[in-house]
C-alpha cells in the first residue's frame, strides 16, 4: 500500500504533471492537451482511497498496541504480590522485619516495566516467572550499578533487499542486506516505548504472548515506515542521515532523496521486519 502511494505521488509530481492538486485546465478553461487528464483523475482518486485505507489500518493497529501495553502493565502489577508472598515463609521463626534490599529490587523491576514497555519481551523475562527470577538473583547478590549506555539502542525495523544500480541509495553506499535502524529522526528504538491505553478485555488478556508480540511488531513497523515515507517526501534534495546494521556493525550513511532515471527518490526497497 505504501509503495503504491509513493509510486502514484511520484507519477503525479513528475515533470510537466499537475501534481496532487494542480489544475487540469489550460488558460482558456479547456482540459489540458499535454497530459492525460483521465489518467490523472484516476491516479488522484486511487491515491485518496489508499490514503484513507492506510489511515484506517494505522488507527486500528494503534488501538491494538494500546490494548497490548495495558495488558502488559496489568501482568506486571499482578506479579508483585506473588513475589512478596514467599518472603514471610522464608523468615519464619524470626522477628518480623522489613528489608530495604527486596523493596529496592521490586521497585526497580516495576520502573523498568512501566518505562521500557518492551524490556520484558526483549530479554525473555516477561510475566511473573521472569520477574521473580530477577528478584531472586538480586537478593542473592549485591545490586550491580547500571551500565552507562554508549549511545541510543539500535533496533532494526526494515531490511534493504534491493538497491538499484546508479541510484542515490547506491551512490550513498547503501547495500543489500543492510538492516535499517534509523532514518532522520525516525528510530526503531522509539517504537519500543510503551503508550497508555484502555484496559484490555478478557479475550485480549488471554492472547498468547507470541500473538501479542506479532501485533506489537506489526503496529510498530507500520508506524515507522509511514514516518519514513513522510521524511522521504519532505527531504527531496536534502541529505538525511541513516543508521544501518551491516554484518552486526553500525554504519551511518548520508542519503539524499532526489529524482533520477529509475523509480523512487532513493532507488532501494525496504522489507519490513
Amino acid at each position: 500500500m505504501e509503495e503504491e502511494i509513493a509510486d502514484i505521488s511520484e507519477r503525479l509530481n513528475g515533470p510537466g504533471m499537475p501534481g496532487l492538486k494542480g489544475s487540469l485546465l489550460d488558460k482558456q478553461g479547456f482540459p489540458r492537451s499535454d497530459i492525460d487528464v483521465a489518467a490523472v483523475r484516476r491516479d488522484r482518486h486511487r491515491l485518496i482511497c489508499l490514503t484513507n485505507d492506510h489511515r484506517d489500518v494505522s488507527d486500528r493497529l494503534a488501538a491494538l498496541l494500546a490494548d497490548l501495553h495495558a495488558a502488559m502493565r496489568e501482568q506486571a502489577a499482578a506479579a508483585q504480590p506473588s513475589q512478596a508472598a514467599p518472603q514471610p515463609a522464608a523468615a519464619a521463626g524470626a522477628p518480623a522485619t522489613t528489608s530495604s534490599a527486596p523493596m529496592d529490587v521490586d521497585g526497580g523491576a516495576t520502573a523498568a516495566t512501566s518505562s521500557g514497555g518492551e524490556a520484558a519481551l526483549a530479554t525473555g523475562a516477561a510475566g511473573p516467572a521472569g520477574t521473580a527470577a530477577v528478584a531472586a538473583a538480586a537478593a542473592a547478590a549485591a545490586p550491580l550499578p547500571a551500565a552507562a549506555p554508549s549511545g541510543p539502542a539500535l533496533v532494526p525495523f526494515a531490511l534493504v533487499d534491493e538497491v538499484s544500480e546508479g541510484s542515490p541509495a547506491a551512490s550513498a553506499g547503501l547495500q543489500v542486506g543492510d538492516l535499517l535502524c534509523s532514518f532522520g529522526d525516525v528510530s526503531g528504538a522509539g517504537a519500543r516505548e510503551a503508550s497508555p491505553g484502555a484496559p484490555p478485555s478478557e479475550q485480549q488478556q488471554q492472547q498468547p504472548q507470541q500473538q501479542q508480540q506479532q501485533v506489537l511488531q506489526l503496529a510498530s513497523t507500520a508506524a515507522l515506515l509511514q514516518r519514513v515515507a513522510g521524511v522521504l517526501g519532505a527531504s527531496e534534495g536534502q541529505a538525511v542521515a541513516a543508521t544501518v546494521l551491516r554484518q552486526g556493525a553500525p554504519v551511518v550513511v548520508s542519503l539524499t532523496p532526489q529524482r533520477w532515471s529509475g523509480r523512487g527518490l532513493l532507488g532501494c526497497h525496504l522489507k519490513p521486519l
